[in-house]
């Protein structure tokens, strides 16, 4: 989409900060604040049920 982190994180009201720990994978990032950049940027989230190995 060609935004910096800063231009994201300027357009989302939000910090640099929220938006560098979502790219790294932080695993205590609050999912309302994922979902919420993922809406900014016109995405989705989809969960589906795992696929197990070996049945």
């Amino acid at each position: 989409m060609n935004l910096r982190q800063v231009d994201l994180a300027g357009i989302g009201n939000t910090g640099n900060r929220l938006i560098v720990d979502i790219e790294r994978g932080k695993p205590t990032v609050q999912l309302q604040k994922v979902l919420d950049v993922l809406d900014l940027l016109g995405l989705e989230l989809a969960v589906r049920q795992k696929t197990s190995k070996g049945l």
